[in-house]
C-alpha cells in the first residue's frame, strides 16, 4: 500500500526526484509497514537562470524551467525523433493508457518499450503534410510482420527479421495520408510471446518521421532474401538525439553549466501556457565547432497565430545571456522552438519562463475552518459563474463578493464518491482507487480530518450523502461523525445546518475543522412550493413529480430510454432543481448569521464547492455520473477569509478541487502532508502564481480521461480524442477538428500523456513520474439496507 506526494512545485531539483528526504506516516491505522514518501518534483527550479542584462535588472522568479522538462520537448533532428524506453515517449503513447504500450526494458545499451499486445498506438505531430518516411529501430519478439495504419489507412506491410535482434525498418508514408497536425499511427502485429507476464510482440528502441529530402534512403540488408514491402535497413552517419544525452554538463568559455546540448540541425519544441508579463530567459553557447557557423533561434507560435522569431544570434564560444519578453503572448498556449542551425553542437542552459517576483506577507492563520460541499451544484447555476443564470442565490453571491472565486475549478470525477474522496484526501481518483459502486476509501488513505485532528483541532462532519459514509470508509479522523442517510434522518439543509451550528456552538472555544455536505440539489428534487414557484409557478399536470424524480431520471438515462420528457417536463425538472438550490441558499444564510452571532465568521476560512454538476438534456441525457461535459465537472470553488483572501478577486487559472484540502490546511497553519497530491492555493489567492502548468485532470472510471487547460479541453475515450474551445463554446456543442488547432491539441495531449504515464500522480510532471503505485483498492459489501438508501438517491445500479 502506497501513498503519493503533492505537486509542491517549489521544493526539489529534478536530479533529486528519485531520492531526496523521505518520511513515514507515524499515525497510520494500518498495521502493515507504510511506504516512504519521495520528494516532490519542482518544474521551476532555476539552475543559474540569467535574469539580468546590462542596464536591465528585473526581479523575476522561475515559473517553468524547460530544462527540467526535457522529456516534454518534441525533438526534431532531420525529422521528428521518438525515443522509447525513456520518459520522453509518454507524450506520444498517452502514457501507455489504452494504447498497447507496456513496460520499458534494457538490452545492453538499448533502452526500449515493449508493445504489450498485438496492437500499438501512437499520436505524432507533423508540421507540414507531404511525403515522408517512418523509420523504426525495433526487435521482433513474438511476430514476424508489422502492419501500420496511418490515419486509419494502411501502409505497406513490413516483414520483420526475428533472427537479427534490433534493426531499422523503413515504411514510406505517401503525402495523401500525411496530415498537418496530429497523425494517428496504429501498429498491428501478427503474434505475441510471453515476456515477464506481458504478451509482447516487439520491443521498440526509437522511431523517426523523416520528411522526404531530409535524409538519404535507407540501405536494405543485402544478405536477406527479397520480400514484398519495406525491409530491414541501416542508416549511415545519423546520430540519434537520445534523451539520456540531452542534458549534460557543458563547459564553454571556461564556465561549466548544466545545459541541453544538441547537434545542429536540431529543434527542441515545448508547448507552454504563457503567464501574464512573462519573460523567456536562457543562456546559449557553442559546445563544439562544426564546418559552418552555428546559429541559435527561438520562435514562438501561439495557437491561432503566426510564428514569430523572438531571438536569433550566431553562437560563439562564450555563453550568451538572453532575456526575451513574452508579454504579447500572455494567457495563450504557445509552441516555443529552440533551433540550432548551421553546424556543430549548441548548448541551451536553463531556458526558463520567468514571471515578476511576488512577495507575500506572513500568513495570518485562520482560527477555524468550514468546508461546505453542496452536492450536485454545477458552476453555471450560479450568477457568480454565469451571468445569464436565473437561479437566485443571494447568500452565495455575497460570499463570492467577500472572497475569491476560482473561475475554472474542475471536479476530478462526475459522481459523488470518487470526487469527494479527492476533496478530502487531495489524491487523484487513480491514486485513491475509490471509483466504483462497491469501492471503499482505503484505510491507508490520509483524510484531511485526520491531519487537522493530529494538529489539535476538533473535527466534525455532517454528511447527507450515503456514499460519503462509514460504509465506504469516510469515517476517518472525526471527533463527531454524522451521516443522515445511513441514520435515516432528514437530509434537508435546514436540519443539517441546524445540527452543524449546534456542534460549533458547543466547541467554539477550541479550534475546529467542520466539513458539511448538503444534498438538496440532488434527486429527489422536492423544494418547498415557494421556491418552486420562483421558477415555474404555472399549473403543471405532466409526469414529473418531486418524489419520483430519482426513478424518472434513471429510466430516462437508459439506452433506449424508458421515459422521455417533453419540453414542458424538462422545464419542470429544472425548476425543481433550481428551487432546491434557492431553498438551500436561504438556510445557508441562516447558518452564516448564526456564525456571525457567535463571533466566528470573521476569523474563519470558509470554502464552498461541489462534487459534480447535473445535466438537463444539454447532451441528450439527465442527472450525473455518465459523461465528462462541463455541466458535470465544472464546479464552484469560492473561498472567504477576511484580511487574508482578497475580496472580489477572480482566479482564471484552471485548478482541481483536490487542491482544497492543502489550501485550507495552509490557511490554518497546518503543514500539508507529503502524501497529498493536491497543492495549496494560498499563495495563488494572494497573487503568487504557482510554478508549473495550470491544468486539471478528470476521469470517468477508466473509460474517459480529461485535461483542461484554460479555454481548451481534451477528452480521450479509447482512441477517440475530442477537443473543445470553452471560451467560444462553453456548452461543448462543437467538436473541433483538432488538426486546425495544433498547438492546443499538442499541449493537451502532452499534459494528459505525461499524467497518465506517471506512476506517482503527485509527481506527474517529473521525468518518469515517480516510482510508487496507487493505494490498494478496498471494497465493501452493499447490503439491502444500503442499496435501498442509495436507490432513494437515484443510484439504481
Amino acid at each position: 500500500m502506497t501513498r503519493k506526494v503533492s505537486l509542491v512545485m517549489t521544493v526539489a531539483l529534478l536530479a533529486a526526484c528519485s531520492k531526496g528526504d523521505r518520511e513515514e506516516r507515524s499515525d497510520s491505522k494500518d498495521p502493515t509497514p507504510q511506504p516512504r514518501v519521495e520528494e516532490a518534483f519542482d518544474p521551476a527550479r532555476p539552475e543559474a537562470v540569467p535574469t539580468d542584462q546590462p542596464g536591465k535588472r528585473k526581479a523575476l522568479s522561475a515559473h517553468l524551467n524547460l530544462q527540467n522538462l526535457a522529456h516534454l520537448a518534441d525533438v526534431d533532428h532531420e525529422g521528428l525523433f521518438v525515443d522509447f524506453g525513456t520518459p520522453s515517449a509518454a507524450k506520444y503513447t498517452v502514457g501507455g493508457w489504452n494504447t498497447g504500450w507496456g513496460k520499458d526494458g534494457v538490452d545492453g545499451d538499448t533502452h526500449f518499450t515493449y508493445v504489450a499486445s498485438n496492437t500499438g498506438r501512437l499520436y505524432v505531430p507533423i508540421e507540414v503534410a507531404g511525403d515522408a518516411l517512418l523509420r523504426f529501430r525495433l526487435k521482433p519478439i513474438g511476430t514476424g510482420t508489422m502492419q501500420i495504419y496511418l490515419n486509419n489507412k494502411p501502409l505497406p506491410l513490413v516483414h520483420l527479421d526475428k533472427t537479427q535482434g534490433f534493426r531499422e525498418y523503413d515504411v514510406p508514408m505517401p503525402a495523401a495520408q500525411v496530415k498537418s497536425g496530429e497523425n494517428y499511427l496504429l501498429l498491428r502485429f501478427g503474434d505475441t510471446t510471453k515476456v515477464n507476464g506481458q504478451d509482447v510482440s516487439v520491443a521498440v528502441d526509437w522511431m523517426r518521421v523523416v520528411p522526404r529530402g531530409s535524409d538519404e534512403p535507407a540501405q536494405t540488408v543485402a544478405d536477406k532474401p527479397a520480400q514484398p514491402g519495406p525491409k530491414a535497413a541501416t542508416t549511415e552517419g545519423y546520430r540519434p538525439p537520445r534523451y539520456a544525452q540531452l542534458v549534460q554538463n557543458v563547459a564553454i568559455g571556461g564556465s561549466q553549466r548544466r545545459a541541453l546540448r544538441v547537434d545542429a540541425p536540431t529543434r527542441l519544441s515545448w508547448y507552454v501556457q504563457v503567464p501574464e508579463a512573462a519573460e523567456l530567459s536562457f543562456r546559449v553557447g557553442l559546445a563544439k565547432k562544426g564546418a559552418a557557423q552555428a546559429k541559435a533561434t527561438v520562435t514562438a507560435t501561439p495557437q491561432g497565430g503566426a510564428a514569430e522569431q523572438v531571438f536569433s544570434n550566431a553562437v560563439g564560444e562564450t555563453w550568451t545571456d538572453a532575456l526575451v519578453s513574452l508579454s504579447k503572448f500572455s494567457g495563450k498556449l504557445v509552441r516555443l522552438d529552440f533551433a540550432a542551425g548551421g553546424a556543430g553542437s549548441v548548448a541551451w542552459s536553463s531556458p526558463s519562463i520567468m514571471v515578476p517576483e511576488v512577495t507575500t506577507p506572513p500568513l495570518k492563520q485562520s482560527k477555524n475552518t468550514v468546508v461546505l460541499l453542496i452536492d450536485t451544484l454545477r458552476a453555471s447555476k450560479l450568477r457568480t459563474y454565469n451571468r445569464r443564470s436565473g437561479v437566485k442565490t443571494p447568500v452565495l453571491d455575497q460570499i463570492a463578493a467577500e472572497g475569491t472565486v476560482f473561475e475554472s475549478a474542475q471536479a476530478p470525477e462526475n459522481w459523488t464518491k470518487p470526487s469527494v474522496a479527492s476533496v478530502l484526501t487531495a489524491l487523484y481518483p487513480l491514486t485513491h482507487n475509490t471509483k466504483r459502486t462497491e469501492s471503499k476509501l482505503p484505510q491507508s488513505a490520509l483524510m484531511v480530518s485526520e491531519v487537522f485532528k493530529k494538529a489539535g483541532f476538533k473535527t466534525a462532519s455532517f454528511l447527507a450523502n450515503g456514499y460519503v459514509s462509514n460504509k465506504f470508509g469516510f469515517d476517518q479522523g472525526w471527533d463527531h461523525y454524522t451521516n443522515y442517510i445511513r441514520e435515516g434522518r432528514s437530509t434537508e439543509a435546514e436540519n443539517v445546518f441546524r445540527e452543524a451550528i449546534k456542534w460549533i456552538k458547543d466547541n467554539k472555544d477550541q479550534r475546529f475543522f467542520v466539513y458539511i455536505q448538503t444534498i438538496d440539489p440532488h434527486v429527489p428534487y422536492d423544494p418547498p412550493k415557494e421556491f418552486l414557484d420562483m421558477y415555474d409557478p404555472a399549473d403543471y399536470g405532466g409526469q414529473v413529480s418531486p418524489r419520483k424524480t430519482p426513478d424518472l431520471l434513471e429510466k430516462a438515462k437508459r439506452n433506449p430510454p424508458k421515459v422521455t420528457f417533453s419540453a414542458r417536463d424538462r422545464k419542470r425538472l429544472e425548476a425543481l432543481h433550481d428551487g432546491e438550490i434557492s431553498y438551500h441558499d436561504k438556510h445557508l444564510g441562516e447558518f452564516i448569521a448564526r456564525l456571525k452571532k457567535l463571533g466566528l465568521y470573521e476569523d474563519m476560512a470558509f470554502v464552498v464547492t461541489s462534487d459534480h454538476g447535473e445535466e438537463f438534456y444539454e447532451h441528450g441525457s439527465y442527472g450525473h455520473g455518465h459523461s465528462v461535459y462541463q455541466e458535470m465537472i465544472h464546479v464552484p470553488w469560492i473561498m472567504r477569509q477576511p484580511g487574508v483572501v482578497p475580496a472580489g478577486k477572480r482566479i482564471r487559472e484552471t485548478v482541481g478541487t483536490l487542491d482544497i484540502s492543502p489550501t485550507v490546511l495552509t490557511a490554518a497553519g497546518v503543514p500539508v502532508p507529503k502524501e497529498m497530491e493536491g497543492i495549496s492555493r494560498m499563495d495563488h489567492v494572494r497573487g503568487k502564481l504557482p510554478p508549473g502548468p495550470s491544468v486539471a485532470f478528470s476521469d470517468f472510471l477508466d473509460d474517459r480521461h480529461v485535461v483542461r487547460a484554460g479555454r481548451w479541453k481534451l477528452v480521450l475515450r479509447g482512441s477517440k480524442a475530442t477537443l473543445f474551445d470553452l471560451a467560444k463554446d462553453p456548452g461543448e456543442q462543437t467538436e473541433l477538428d483538432y488538426r486546425k488547432y495544433p498547438v492546443a491539441m499538442r499541449y493537451c495531449r502532452t499534459m494528459l500523456g505525461q499524467f497518465l504515464g506517471a506512476d506517482s500522480k503527485g509527481n506527474w510532471l517529473a521525468a518518469g513520474g515517480g516510482t510508487r503505485e496507487a493505494l490498494k483498492a478496498e471494497d465493501t459489501d452493499i447490503d439491502s439496507e444500503t442499496r435501498d438508501q442509495l436507490k432513494a438517491l437515484g443510484y439504481a445500479n
